[in-house]
């Protein structure tokens, strides 16, 4: 005759035992894409934890990656944020801060430091969120991510000549510090687009490569 087992335990030839499942946690949305890549940033000091100057910093960097990722597959984010009224704005205001250190760096070159998008994206994010006293990585991350997909789905337009012009300054800074290539050799040194400077010219590319290591590590929606 079978045994009688109680709901929650399984027999076997040693007797009894109990079932233990373990919970498996739910796969982030896309959105943490933003926290995901400020925490590769900053992995040894929490941004709780940095002054202002060292949160832009990290900011800046991640926005720079997310910029270029949502650039490179427009399709693979839209829908993930609400483009509404006030998230357009704050769009608005980025793009408008671009142009204008854009130009004024155009029309005085010796003092003005040409600032980029994700600069200015970088400080938004910090300033609002220093203020508000919310600048852990779920939150910063969070308001990072929904600021740089915003702008970039409704600004690509700016998008194209900041990225031109972003790989240009690359492609100079790669040449002016690379050798001389030998004209007997097959490639010139750096000159692959895997080298280091080659491939931070293309932020798209490295955005996009940063987003699928996200999805495939965190098994988020693609």
């Amino acid at each position: 005759m079978p045994a009688v087992v109680a709901p929650g335990v399984a027999a076997d030839d040693k007797g009894v035992k109990l079932f233990r499942s373990r919970a498996v946690a739910p796969a982030p949305p896309v959105s943490a894409f933003g926290e995901w890549v400020v925490r590769r940033l900053t992995p040894e000091t929490p941004t709780a934890a940095l002054n202002f100057a060292q949160l832009e910093q990290v900011l800046s960097n991640a926005a720079s990656l997310i910029c270029g990722a949502v650039y490179d597959d427009a399709r693979a984010f839209l829908g993930r944020v609400l483009l509404d009224v006030p998230a357009q704005h704050e769009a608005m205001i980025i793009a408008k801060r671009t142009a204008d250190g854009f130009q004024a760096s155009l029309d005085d070159r010796d003092h003005v430091v040409l600032a980029w998008p994700w600069d200015h994206l970088a400080t938004r994010v910090a300033w609002l969120s220093t203020r508000a006293g919310t600048t852990a990585e779920p939150s910063v991350g969070e308001a990072l991510f929904v600021a740089s997909v915003t702008y970039t789905l409704m600004h690509r337009q700016q998008l194209d000549s900041v990225f031109a012009l972003w790989a240009e300054i690359a492609a100079g800074f790669r040449q002016a510090h690379d050798p001389v290539p030998d004209s007997s050799a097959g490639s010139a040194p750096g000159s692959s687009d895997d080298s280091a400077l080659g491939s931070g010219a293309s932020l798209p590319r490295l955005g996009t490569q940063l987003f699928e290591a996200f999805l495939a590590v965190t098994g988020a929606p693609g």
